[in-house]
């Protein structure tokens, strides 16, 4: 090709390469030689969010980064650059997303060599929902805050939106009949959801089980209620995949209360593993349990029928009965005897451990209560039956005790237009009472028209079998049943129906009896309670017997409550400081005198809710007179609050002018006393009179506790549980000097324990073994406990990794991971934990650890390790303008990998041979062989003949066509990293193949052999092979001692 004076030679940039700030503008100047050629020029730049370019070479910075402007000539195609560095810092992500309790190291990159070194402030927006502390974010509450991070000394800053998502799941429910077990191997698979859901990980155990008492029991390998297996406790872990001596999941049982029905809550807490954990709750439903009802009046004696719990049986298991052992009834209410014959004869008392049977002796049917002199009310028997294949169940007997009547009436009340499905179990109390024996059926005398009408399986006005006729016979153990039978109010009648009866008892004996039913307008009064925000309300059973006796003019029985709107608040019942039995239903009734209670029945507002709640309900007296009415709850904000902060392992004494405050606020008078609910044991106990770990007595639920006398207010002191940090809330009742009533709540924050020191080490590339007492030291600096155990959160392999009893390259021990624990004073010793930087990395590792102190508590806790290459190395004189190979040398030289040249120089710019890499990888690699076999241009006695020989029994050496090895030769780039990729191999390194797309990368990468591509490809994917300074592969140059020293020190550090 004949070049004329006009062609362009060549294309050249001024500067070649520059830094700026954001905004700032640089102009460059592009020469095309010779001078007499056309000098315009195209100006392009790699990356314009960071750097742009306008036609006259004009360059403005845009954003922190790097990026290249190229001028190309137009004439020829020649091109020129330069490397434009805008001045700033970039964090790795804009966006987090973490969960509570989780954390997250925020990689950043500085941009500019004269800041590059500039350390840099790091603040929160929202420090309450994320801390940050060097980059490594907390996740401390759900929310949203901004992370920003400034560079020292300078004004550029970035930031991070951080979103922190609560670690917990969903409510997971279930159901059992009453009194019947659930197996957990049965919501096993819906717990496992919860752990991926909310934490994006497997589930490894559950902990933290707990239930209240009154609820249930949680059993591990429950078989029967004679074998319970074990209790279930809050420390233990139950295992999704136990191993030998761990317990499963599966093997958990919930027992329910035997007169328990109603919403069950277990509580728990799930772990991936022994730090990320998310808190769950279970709630089981348990079928209302069926009874077998009967009615009694005075000291009458029931007898209980076989056939009602055979009856019973075949529903519960679908077989009949076999035999029936008793649970004796509180004995103020009555006893259970066998062989009942007189009131002067009662037979002898039922035996707990008795089986009373269907067929046989001592027999089922011989079984009788007998009420005491004085009780009337519900008595409920609880026993447990089993068929004749050897299954049980357990189940009731309720008995309703009234007072003695000499009349054969039964009396209703229903609203006007309303209707009254009639009671087998009150026509058959009345013949017992009159006959002594159970009722067979009865016959009616039809109501007039004008009054109503009686039906049979009535639904609606248009959906029933038939009407009742008078000639018809309507049974209590068989069709036509007794209890479905029904009277339907005639609209606009009010007034008093009399429905004449006739029955016959199982006998055969006749008795006759009026069934009255009051039908009237419904009579309606409110109940009014005040609180304050977030205080609770628990209802009085006299303020609803008031309201009963103005309306009806008798006595409460009980009520059934509508439910506010979930946006006010929530009825519970037998609600403790958040624990509860159940959530109030609206099908359920609550007892003045029986269970379940009214007086425990309890309204808490929703946080945040002020305003009136009205809450309707409807309400019966003792002769089922029915009456509407409405609680009225105003809720206001409040003024006067108890409220308690105290440190992490401290202690509260109550001050009871806080107290008497509190009941001037409420009531307008001084204080009397105070009784106080409970606080969960996991949270805190209360004591009286505490002093340093002794006291009189723990406090109780029904202890008054006194302004002015013993035992005293002041006295109260609560203690936090051991690892408790947080909110606890102490709901109490007190009564002022007046007598009256008021709730409130004690709020104790208990601190949470300050945090581990931080650990810092610095090098400059060579390994750093930890030190155990940093550790303790760590520990120490909390203030709570000694160091017990250490498990590492490994750093990204992008700045090293992390060893145990590392030695060296050949003998770097085993990879710290993650589940590991190391102790200061036992094996696996912290003292041998050594991290390895990568060869090349420059900056500060953040490595994260969780310790566990001698109380049982974990906490986080951080290294910091900064690595600061030096330019200079301390073993050889001749590498000052190698700062980029210094640390390489050095650290290869101290691992006995490579030597020097002589005389304190590493010849760093000769071209290393062929004999002397092999050498050096076998001194890299530990690589030993027994082979004999060599190359025969390879002497026996020279220095590197055994590590060729090494070499081609391991298949990293090849020889020439002529046979021979040549050691002496240079060894090009390119066959280097064919001799490495088979070491590595050898070594038992597993690598893929490279692709050769990553050749395109570069201008020569053509240029690579066909026999080389793999290789070269695989060193590129893994960094280990980065080009020359011109940006080339230079495959075919020879390689130089400097270049093999850092091709090695990278992959010796990877």
């Amino acid at each position: 090709m004949t070049v004329t004076p006009n062609d362009p030679a060549g294309v050249s940039v001024e500067p070649k390469e520059k830094e700026i700030a954001p905004n700032q503008t640089l102009q460059l100047k592009a020469t095309v030689s010779t001078a007499t050629a056309d000098q315009t020029v195209k100006w392009r730049t790699a990356n314009s969010a960071v750097a742009t370019v306008n036609d006259t070479g004009l360059v403005t910075g845009v954003a922190a980064g790097e990026t290249t402007v190229t001028a190309t000539s137009v004439a020829g195609g020649q091109e020129a650059s330069c490397a434009v560095t805008v001045q700033g810092i970039v964090l790795n992500d804009k966006s987090v997303t973490i969960r509570e309790g989780n954390n997250y190291n925020l990689g950043y990159k500085i941009y500019g060599a004269s800041i590059k070194n500039n350390t840099i402030e790091w603040t929160s927006s929202e420090p309450s929902i994320v801390r940050v502390d060097n980059g490594y974010l907390y996740g401390l509450a759900q929310g949203t805050a901004t992370i920003t991070a400034k560079v020292n000394g300078t004004s550029y800053s970035t930031t991070c939106e951080v979103k922190v998502e609560r670690n917990t799941a969903d409510i997971i429910t279930a159901s059992v009949d009453a009194g019947a077990p659930l197996n957990f191997s049965t919501i096993q698979s819906k717990i496992q959801t919860q752990s991926t859901n909310v934490l994006g990980r497997s589930l490894s155990y559950i902990s933290g089980l707990s239930i209240a008492t009154s609820q249930g029991t949680l059993y591990y390998r429950y078989q029967t209620d004679s074998d319970t297996g074990a209790g279930i406790g809050t420390g233990e872990r139950y295992y999704v995949s136990p191993s030998l001596g761990q317990m499963a999941i599966s093997d958990i049982y919930f027992v329910p209360k035997a007169d328990f029905s109603g919403t069950a809550v277990i509580n728990y807490t799930g772990y991936a593993d022994g730090t990320t954990f998310f808190q769950g709750t279970i709630e089981i439903t348990v079928a209302q349990l069926q009874e077998i009802a009967y009615s009694t009046t005075g000291q009458k004696a029931v007898q209980f029928s076989v056939d009602d719990f055979n009856r019973m049986c075949r529903s519960r298991t679908g077989r009949d009965i076999n035999y029936v052992m008793f649970a004796q009834p509180t004995s103020s209410q009555g006893a259970l005897y066998y062989g009942y014959i007189s009131a002067q004869n009662f037979g002898s008392k039922v035996d707990e451990a008795k089986q009373y049977r269907r067929n046989g002796s001592p027999s089922l049917s011989e079984v009788y209560f007998v009420p005491s002199g004085s009780y009337t009310g519900d008595v409920i028997i609880t026993y447990t039956a089993y068929d004749v294949n050897g299954d049980s169940f357990r189940g009731r007997v309720k008995v309703r005790v009234s007072q003695s009547s000499a009349s054969g009436d039964l009396n209703y009340s229903i609203s006007q237009g309303g209707r009254l499905t009639l009671s087998d179990d009150d026509f058959n109390s009345l013949s017992k009472s009159i006959t002594g024996y159970n009722l067979d059926y009865v016959r009616f005398t039809l109501p007039s028209s004008s009054e109503g009408a009686l039906y049979y399986n009535y639904t609606s006005s248009t959906n029933y079998d038939s009407k009742v006729a008078d000639s018809k016979s309507y049974y209590r153990s068989s069709a036509p049943y007794l209890r479905r039978v029904t009277f339907v109010a005639a609209s606009n009648y009010t007034g008093t129906v009399s429905l004449d009866f006739t029955a016959w008892d199982v006998k055969g004996n006749q008795f006759s009896g009026i069934v009255e039913i009051a039908v009237g307008e419904i009579k309606r009064g409110d109940v009014r309670y005040s609180t304050h925000e977030g205080v609770k309300v628990t209802f009085d059973d006299n303020d609803f017997n008031s309201v009963c006796k103005e309306l009806t003019g008798g006595t409460l029985k009980y009520v059934r409550f509508t439910l506010p709107d979930s946006s006010e608040g929530t009825l519970y019942y037998n609600y403790n400081n958040g624990d509860y039995d159940s959530r109030v239903t609206a099908s359920k009734s609550y007892y003045r005198s029986s269970s379940p209670y009214l007086d425990k029945v309890t309204f808490v507002p929703k946080s945040g809710f002020t305003g009136t709640v009205s809450i309707e309900f409807v309400g019966y007296n003792t002769d089922d007179v029915r009456f509407d009415g409405t609680v009225e709850i105003g809720v206001d904000s409040g003024g006067e609050q108890i409220a308690y902060t105290v440190r992490y392992g401290g202690t509260v004494t109550f001050n009871d002018s806080d107290f008497d405050s509190f009941s001037e606020y409420m009531t307008g008078n001084r204080l009397r006393y105070v009784r106080f609910e409970l606080p969960s044991s996991s949270k805190g106990t209360l004591y009286y009179d505490y002093n340093d770990g002794d006291f009189d007595s723990k406090v109780t639920e029904t202890k008054s506790y006194y302004r002015t006398t013993s035992p005293y207010l002041e006295k109260v002191t609560f203690v936090p549980a051991d690892g408790f940090a947080g909110t606890v809330s102490i709901d109490f009742t007190g009564w002022s000097t007046n007598n009256e009533k008021f709730e409130g709540t004690v709020d104790i924050t208990v601190s949470a324990p300050a945090g581990p020191s931080l650990i810092t080490y610095s090098t400059s590339y060579a390994p750093v073994t930890f030190k155990a007492q940093d550790f303790i030291n760590a520990c120490s600096a909390r203030g709570v406990g000694s160091l017990k155990s250490v498990q590492f959160t490994p750093p990204s392999t992008s700045v090293g990794r992390l060893y145990y009893r590392y030695s060296s390259v050949g003998m770097s021990g085993t990879e710290v991971r993650s589940g590991t624990t190391y102790y200061p004073d036992n094996t696996p010793n912290l003292s041998e934990v050594c991290f390895v930087p990568k060869l090349g990395y420059q900056g500060t590792v953040t490595i994260s650890y969780t310790g566990t102190d001698s109380n049982g508590n974990t906490y986080q806790g951080q290294i910091q390790i900064t690595v600061q290459p030096s330019t200079y190395s301390k073993y050889f004189s001749d590498l000052y303008n190698y700062s980029w190979a210094v640390q390489s040398v050095d650290f290869l030289y101290e691992n006995g990998v490579v030597s020097g040249t002589g005389a304190g120089t590493y010849g760093p710019s000769l071209a290393i041979s062929r004999g002397d890499f092999m050498l050096m990888l076998c001194r890299a690699f530990n690589l030993q062989s027994s082979s004999a076999a060599n190359f025969p241009d390879v002497p026996a006695g020279s220095y590197y003949a055994q590590a060729i020989q090494t070499a081609r029994s391991l298949g990293i050496a090849s020889g020439y066509p002529d046979g021979g090895f040549h050691p002496q030769n240079p060894v090009s780039r390119q066959d280097a990293m064919v001799f490495l990729k088979r070491a590595m191999q050898a070594a038992g390194w597993s690598l893929g193949s490279g692709s050769s797309s990553l050749l395109n990368g570069f201008s020569d990468g053509a240029q690579v052999a066909d026999y080389a591509k793999d290789a070269v490809a695989t060193m590129i994917s893994y960094g280990v092979l980065t080009g020359t300074s011109n940006g080339t592969l230079a495959p075919n140059t020879q390689m130089t001692r400097a270049e093999m020293a850092v091709v090695l020190a990278r992959v010796l550090t990877m």
